[in-house]
């Protein structure tokens, strides 16, 4: 139910960000007197249409993209040299209504990012802290060395100041991180060599590192090992048989690898006072583990929030965090440092859009930035039949004094085309080998 769900928002949010780009292009043509004979909001046979000033609006069958069509811009189909056509008109007119679409997809993820930093966006404390809370066994971090309570410091040269920071670095699921941290006051790197997931979504994408969660109980399971030692809520764990807890993740893993009858020695910390809890963990079918019967606080938090001026500048660094990402992306994937199996396309971004929508206002404004800075970008690249192969033609044209013949451009589009639906075929193939991940990860 969850799952689709998410597709369902997931088509909401894809259709108002195409919405937005088609918009730009159908402003900018009536703004430049060009007769716009439809503007649809998807492809295929219309379910809606209706003609208004001699434009037909349109909902097609297909919600994947849009277009706007307008008299005589097509090479393939016969001009009648009127005024208002698109090729009647001057170079800096058809450039403006190439480019106005990919505007308005900057624009308006300058003003989502805006006004996420308004609204404030919420944060757990321990988020801040760039401290390895754990480190899953037999990962590739804990056979590089890696230790909790190592204080990252930077990923492959960029510096982190945060966890979120050291998530979005790894996002980039590059084959090798360089890790420089912090332990016992020594500056120390370690080289990790990550492991290809292929199509698959990377079942550790930080390989093995956990964040800091604080070891604190939010909750006392009736009858468990823990009521019956005495434990309480907000109880905070400080180590286990002497060994110090550094994130909730610890304290699972020191309970589930006991073995025996005898009880673990917990140090606690109580209302500034540091108690001494025995606790003999009790093996539970369900779970097929050792528990001890207590649930994880999620800790404190804080909603960060900026001045409308400040965010100003606060959103255009997100945004050109953005921009630099794509190409950042781009040129890894032509180095062969990026695997082509993780690009992904609508039947991937759709899920996840929704599911960003069902987290709240900040995660969907956010994502909804980057994929339409995304779909900007990608849309000025000069690709033919793309915005930005339209304009690399108008450039030629002006340097030449005249436009390519309509043979050529009828070649580079036909080029085009089939490159791009083998791209669509090629990463909805993708897609469809994780469809059983979005399953168990959209469907909790």
């Amino acid at each position: 139910m969850k799952l689709l769900l998410s597709v369902v928002l997931g088509l909401v949010v894809l259709g108002i960000l195409v919405f937005i780009h088609e918009l730009g292009h159908f402003l900018a043509a009536k703004w430049c007197g060009i007769r716009v004979l439809a503007f649809s909001l998807g492809f295929g046979t219309p379910l809606y249409k209706k003609t208004v000033n001699g434009t037909e609006y349109r909902i097609g069958t297909v919600p994947f993209g849009g277009y706007v069509k307008m008299a005589g811009e097509n090479p393939e189909e016969e001009r009648e040299g009127a005024p208002d056509e698109f090729y009647s008109k001057p170079i800096w007119q058809r450039m403006t209504v190439a480019i106005a679409g990919p505007l308005f997809n900057y624009l308006s993820a300058f003003l989502m990012l805006w006004v996420m930093y308004i609204a404030g966006t919420e944060r757990p404390l321990y988020f801040e802290r760039p401290v390895v809370g754990a480190v899953r066994d037999s990962s590739i971090a804990k056979n590089g060395g890696l230790l909790p309570g190592d204080s990252i410091v930077a990923v492959n040269g960029r510096p982190v100041a945060d966890w979120e920071s050291i998530e979005t670095a790894f996002a980039q699921q590059e084959r090798t991180y360089t890790l420089a941290f912090i332990r016992d006051g020594k500056n120390q790197t370690v080289t990790m060599a990550m492991k290809p997931s292929g199509a698959s979504l990377p079942k550790d994408p930080t390989g093995g590192l956990l964040p800091p969660l604080p070891a604190v109980v939010a909750e006392v399971l009736p009858a468990s090992a823990a009521e019956k030692a005495g434990v309480k809520k907000d109880d905070r764990v400080c180590s286990i048989d002497g060994k110090p807890i550094h994130s909730w993740f610890e304290l699972l893993s020191a309970v589930e690898k006991h073995r025996g009858d005898s009880a673990l020695s917990f140090s606690i910390l109580r209302e500034g006072r540091e108690l001494t809890i025995g606790i003999k963990p009790q093996y539970d079918a369900a779970a097929k583990r050792p528990i001890i019967g207590v649930r994880v606080s999620e800790g404190k938090g804080r909603i960060v929030r900026y001045a409308p001026d400040r965010a100003v500048s606060k959103a255009i660094d997100k945004g050109w965090e953005f921009t630099t990402m794509i190409f950042d992306v781009l040129g890894k994937l032509i180095a062969r440092k990026v695997s082509v199996n993780q690009l992904s396309g609508p039947l991937g971004i759709i899920p996840a859009s929704g599911f960003m929508l069902l987290q709240g206002l900040a995660p969907i404004l956010n994502f909804m930035a980057l994929i339409g800075i995304n779909l900007a970008v990608l849309n000025l690249l000069p690709l033919i039949i793309t915005d930005g192969g339209l304009i690399f033609f108008m450039i030629i044209e002006a340097i030449r004094r005249k436009p390519l013949s309509l043979k050529t451009q009828l070649v580079f589009n036909r080029i085009a085309i089939a490159f791009f639906l083998a791209l669509f075929i090629f990463v909805s193939f993708n897609d469809v080998k994780r469809l059983p991940e979005y399953f168990k990860l959209f469907g909790r």
